[in-house]
């Protein structure tokens, strides 16, 4: 979603500066924010992974974990430290993502919104309006969405953003697919005004006539909080109301390469859980088979091919993955510093995240499935939930299928035609 005051305006991000520095020292710095934010978050991301398959089975929406999370920097990695932030790379923070990812791959997607926020508001041409949200940022908040509704595509809704008689505007309708706004502070709502024009508000949570339910009913990502928003009468403030609300394919930090990036970091952090629960349930497993080779299954040729395989899937599905980090940070540091972009470089990159997608969602759900072939029915036990690796993996893939990102790709090798960058559901 794309939220602007003046698409006109162009001034450079927030917290840069013309002086000069030393790439050492600054590379140091860096290194030394990486290392400060890791060591608060560390405990925080065992936590998480310690309790993600309790919390599934129980379908707990964990706040806390959430606000743990914020209070530690995840929810403010690449705000500069000026306003309170960590002030960490795009590649930095794509590491932490999926280390979160391979913790509990719910609250990777359920921040999904809010990450990709935290980098519209990085490049957003209109200061007054980088300076408000970073210091949200900053100070915590955490974002979540309300955009799309069932049976329309986006901008075709009926979620109506309207003034009233006094001049109050007010926000009726209701959206689902709301991901994370049951853990957020503020939701990006995408709606009509009364010429049916396309507009957008953040709304806090709390406002009058905002409800939240958790009716998301996928048999994956189950704690993204995906479910049903209902707006009635709700009003907003006038300076977060903007118009125009779609992407439309014409920035990188809001469209589509930034959202798939998302996605493929969670599948990423899914790749790791697979190689580490596997592993672990080897290393700890005491019964073997009748005619498996060795009494314990650890010292087991066969068991232990299964397992370097499936690491040597979770490899190659984190070098996809770095190529489209490498690709994506170059292009929107780019596009934040007020650089007009090349055509042949955003098609190219679109094609790479295209290409990461094909390969990271096919050996992700293969890798998930494929090493149940190490264990018996105790593999399958519901108290492990090991299921749920494939599950979460299955419905990332779906959200955006694999087989429309192979069309854009055969279009673009055969024919030379640039791949699609907007997504609407429920348009073709």
């Amino acid at each position: 979603m794309t939220l602007t005051h003046d698409p006109a305006a162009t001034t450079p991000t927030a917290g840069t500066t013309a002086t000069a520095t030393d790439p050492a020292q600054d590379a140091a710095a860096q290194a030394a924010r990486l290392a400060a934010v890791r060591e608060r978050l560390a405990p925080v991301f065992a936590s998480i992974a310690e309790s993600a398959a309790e919390r599934e089975a129980g379908r707990i929406i964990d706040r806390d974990a959430v606000r743990r999370l914020a209070e530690a920097g995840f929810t403010s990695l690449r705000v500069p430290v000026e306003y309170g932030g960590s002030g960490l790379t795009f590649a930095q923070s794509a590491g932490l993502i999926v280390e979160l990812a391979a913790a509990d791959s719910n609250l990777t997607q359920a921040l999904r919104a809010h990450l990709i926020n935290q980098e519209n508001v990085l490049g957003h041409p209109d200061p007054a309006f980088r300076d408000r949200w970073l210091r949200r940022l900053g100070e915590g908040a955490v974002v979540g969405n309300a955009v799309t509704e069932i049976d329309n595509a986006v901008g075709e809704g009926t979620t109506r953003l309207v003034q009233d008689a006094g001049g109050t505007w007010r926000l009726n309708g209701t959206k689902y697919y709301s991901t994370g706004s049951l853990y957020a502070d503020w939701i990006i709502v995408a709606a009509v005004d009364a010429h049916g024009e396309e507009i957008a508000a953040t709304v806090p949570v709390d406002a009058p006539g905002v409800t939240l339910l958790d009716d998301w009913d996928g048999f994956g990502q189950q704690l993204t909080a995906s479910g049903t928003t209902v707006f009635e009468d709700t009003p907003v403030d006038p300076a977060e109301v903007y118009r125009g609300g779609l992407d439309d394919g014409t920035r990188v930090a809001t469209g589509q390469a930034s959202w798939q990036f998302l996605h493929l970091a969670s599948l990423t952090g899914i790749a790791q859980a697979v190689v580490r629960d596997s592993a672990a349930y080897v290393r700890g497993r005491r019964r073997s088979f009748s005619h498996g080779v060795t009494e314990l299954p650890r010292d087991d040729a066969q068991v232990l091919q299964v397992i370097g395989e499936v690491s040597a899937s979770a490899f190659a599905v984190r070098a996809a993955f770095d190529a489209v980090v490498a690709a994506l940070g170059d292009v929107l540091e780019r596009e934040a510093a007020g650089e007009a972009l090349p055509e042949e470089d955003v098609n190219a990159l679109y094609i790479r995240v295209y290409q990461a997608q094909q390969v990271i969602a096919k050996t992700v759900l293969e890798a998930a499935t494929r090493w149940f072939e190490v264990g018996g029915a105790s593999a399958t036990s519901s108290a492990k939930r090991f299921d749920r690796h494939w599950r979460n993996a299955r419905v990332l893939a779906n959200h955006n299928p694999l087989i429309y990102r192979a069309r854009y790709i055969g279009d673009w090798e055969v024919n030379g035609t640039p791949p699609g960058r907007a997504y609407r559901i429920g348009s073709a």
